[in-house]
């Protein structure tokens, strides 16, 4: 069903939500939800004329079963979850899709100082201490959720160096908050996560980073936004509201000159939470990688620009790939090009892009967002 700019209508006087009140959407607390925290604070929902409850969760078993149960209207997810979802991947199917990559890239790969200290300096490396201790102990890494890129890319870049996961070395699922304990106590030898929880444990001096996902696999699609069939036939124009608003809202991310602010709001109690120093050198770099080194911050995470946030099949495609080579499809059937792009809506995303010139200007008080000039009707008149 593709829905016309046309049919998206102003806000009332009162402010009210466009069609059926007040948008409960989810997201995790990681530096990419920077999206959703910013279209809040800076204004960006309430001038596509919606009322939106942002609920912090605690992971992304809690995101997928709220969605599934209604509870959430929309949420930001890892992009895999669109597929977990709607082929029921271990859990009951809930037909779902997204119209908006919100994130490319923001995990890092971060390696124990036991390892360093063992000469590990990349996967080849990793892969000779592994055999050298053989017989005498078992080394273990983590991802945090079966259906993410951490796990993919943990994995891969095991493979990278010839190691086999669950054969030559062990692999476990660890959530974000706790594996700076973990590999502080030596439960873990390493792990893939989501930024800031890789920059907060190298800044500690507990670890030490061989790669960023930006580096062993630039432009791969990290976060979505999520909702459900039912929720975009139910409320369509409040679901390209929305997309217009996270659109806008990521352009301003994006921009440079507006990250350190960004890393304020995100540090704030009821988002992250957490030192605005440890959500500063993935938004605005360095990075540090640990062991004296360091990297330009400008890519670690990429919010928009150079069509980030359009959800191709290219994109479908490479979550489709990474299920498939970890031995995570249970059974499903390869999906049609007609089937994948019922999941990854280009049509929606593009009638979202053709909105987001149309919302109403930020506040004086606030940064400006470039957006190309109007043109046409404008939908939010």
């Amino acid at each position: 069903m593709r829905i016309s700019a046309q049919t998206t209508t102003a806000p009332g006087a009162d402010g009210a939500s466009r069609s059926g009140g007040r948008l409960r959407v989810g997201y995790v607390p990681l530096i990419d939800s920077a999206p959703l925290v910013i279209a809040q604070t800076h204004g960006f929902f309430e001038r596509a004329g919606l009322e939106v409850e942002l609920v912090r969760e605690v992971g992304w078993a809690s995101v997928r079963e709220k969605i599934r149960l209604g509870e959430l209207d929309g949420a930001q997810a890892p992009a895999s979850m669109v597929f977990e979802l709607s082929e029921g991947l271990g859990v009951l199917p809930e037909a779902c899709f997204t119209g908006l990559v919100t994130a490319h890239h923001g995990n890092a790969l971060v390696l124990s100082m036991e390892l360093w200290e063992l000469g590990v300096r990349d996967a080849h490396s990793l892969a000779r201490v592994v055999r050298a201790h053989r017989g005498k102990r078992r080394f273990i890494f983590a991802g945090v959720l079966n259906y993410s890129s951490q796990n993919y890319l943990m994995r891969r870049w095991l493979l990278s160096g010839g190691l086999r996961p669950e054969q030559d070395v062990d692999l476990a699922m660890v959530p974000p908050p706790q594996v700076r304990r973990c590999l502080e106590a030596g439960h873990l030898d390493g792990f893939c996560v989501a930024e800031p929880w890789g920059s907060a444990v190298i800044a500690a001096g507990l670890g030490w980073s061989p790669d960023l996902s930006a580096d062993f696999d630039p432009g791969h699609p990290e976060k979505v936004f999520l909702v459900t069939d039912e929720f975009h036939r139910r409320r369509p124009s409040d679901h390209m509201a929305l997309l217009t608003a996270l659109l806008a809202a990521a352009r301003f991310c994006e921009e440079p000159r507006n990250r350190r602010g960004v890393a304020q709001v995100l540090a704030q109690p009821g988002f992250l939470d957490l030192p605005e120093e440890i959500l500063r050198p993935a938004l605005v770099g360095p990075y540090p990688m640990g062991c004296e080194r360091e990297r330009p911050g400008d890519d670690v995470i990429r919010f928009a620009g150079e069509g980030i946030n359009a959800p191709t099949e290219e994109k479908a495609r490479w979550v489709l790939e990474e299920i498939a080579r970890h031995g995570l499809s249970r059974g499903m059937a390869p999906l049609s090009t007609a089937a994948i792009a019922a999941r990854f809506r280009m049509d929606v995303f593009e009638e979202a892009a053709a909105m987001v010139r149309f919302l109403p200007p930020p506040p004086a008080t606030a940064e400006p967002v470039s957006v190309p000039p109007a043109e046409g009707p404008n939908p939010f008149s």
